[in-house]
């Protein structure tokens, strides 16, 4: 399959701090890759490369068979690329009405006011084609925003948080509106996120950055059945990251909850010499139960949530609460909890120096 990007062992330091580390990725074309990371992790320099606002100190980016930086002799200038950016604060013209904002983006010898009200359409804001950019509300002119930057016919399109700082509603319907032109127009795009739901209903593929490097790159399905860290199964929608007391025993690991130690069988390596573990979990893993096999535990909350129930638990010497998802709603105070040492994915927590 052709790469739209191509990233090979890129690094970038500011001010004498490495913010990005031998970082080599691909984005396939038609593909949607959603870069995941904290504030902090280099997502945001990372994207500032691609899109040339900034120079590269190592490595190289191709977009398509283009190289566009090499850290030395070649480096092409955003405005030659052929991308499509989408920002987090909009970014519109104010003084320019919402047709000029996307027909002056348009390329020269098309017809731009009516690709420019043909997008607008598509993305239900036409009837505001006169208005300026400042009589919208936020997801008015972020479907502006996504329409100016699909004007240009971009080989690539960037997008830097796109959705952050929109309402719940309008973040949801504009992400699957999103989802779908990619997915119709084969469009390639990269998109800068924290959130999990960008991960999960937005991205083909999910690359987690930590610390200036790539520790995982996986479809949302990988991420959550297998997370390489602590942070991907955060952003996977795993329930959990407690600190439990664990260790080795041969090829095992053995976790501490409260009285009760779990067997983890082979998963000592995931371990390594660590005294501590952040444990994860799909909500399978912990369930109430009238059985005598669970553990005694006492339910202090539950609250209806889209059809289930999200219930908090305590368990006596554990200093953690402990979140459950069930069916049904359970009841407060005593009860047991029947836990599946299959569906934990525990990572070694390292010691505060």
């Amino acid at each position: 399959m052709t790469q739209s990007l191509t990233i090979t062992n890129l690094g970038r330091e500011i001010a004498r701090r490495r913010v990005l580390d031998a970082i080599t990725l691909d984005v396939r074309e038609g593909e949607c890759l959603v870069l995941a990371g904290e504030s902090g992790s280099g997502k945001t320099s990372l994207l500032r490369l691609v899109g040339g606002l900034d120079q590269a100190d190592h490595g190289t980016i191709h977009i398509g068979a283009t190289l566009v930086d090499d850290a030395d002799d070649v480096f092409i200038p955003p405005e030659r690329r052929g991308l499509g950016m989408v920002f987090q604060d909009f970014a519109l013209w104010p003084h320019l009405s919402v047709l000029e904002n996307v027909a002056l983006a348009v390329p020269r010898g098309t017809h731009g006011p009516a690709r420019a009200r043909s997008l607008l359409e598509r993305f239900g804001v036409a009837d505001h084609a006169s208005r300026l950019p400042a009589t919208l509300s936020g997801g008015q002119q972020q479907r502006v925003g996504i329409a100016r930057a699909l004007a240009a016919a971009p080989k690539l399109l960037l997008l830097d948080e796109p959705f952050s700082s929109l309402d719940l509603e309008t973040r949801e319907t504009l992400r699957t509106e999103l989802r779908a032109v990619i997915a119709e127009s084969g469009l390639t795009a990269l998109c800068v996120s924290h959130d999990p739901a960008d991960c999960v209903h937005l991205g083909d593929r999910v690359a987690v950055l930590e610390a200036g490097r790539i520790s995982q790159s996986a479809t949302p399905e990988t991420l959550y059945h297998r997370p390489a860290s602590a942070y991907a199964a955060r952003i996977a929608g795993l329930l959990g990251g407690l600190a439990l007391p664990a260790h080795a025993d041969g090829p095992d690991a053995l976790l501490t909850l409260g009285a009760t130690t779990l067997r983890l069988p082979g998963q000592a390596d995931q371990l390594g010499s660590a005294r501590s573990a952040r444990v994860f979990w799909r909500p399978a893993a912990i369930v109430p139960t009238e059985d005598h096999d669970g553990i005694n535990a006492q339910c202090f909350t539950s609250q209806f949530d889209t059809g289930q129930f999200r219930a908090t638990y305590r368990v006596a010497g554990c200093a953690s609460t402990i979140p459950v998802i069930t069916a049904n709603r359970p009841r407060l105070g005593p009860a047991r909890l029947r836990i599946d040492p299959a569906y934990l994915h525990i990572f070694p927590q390292l010691e505060a120096r």
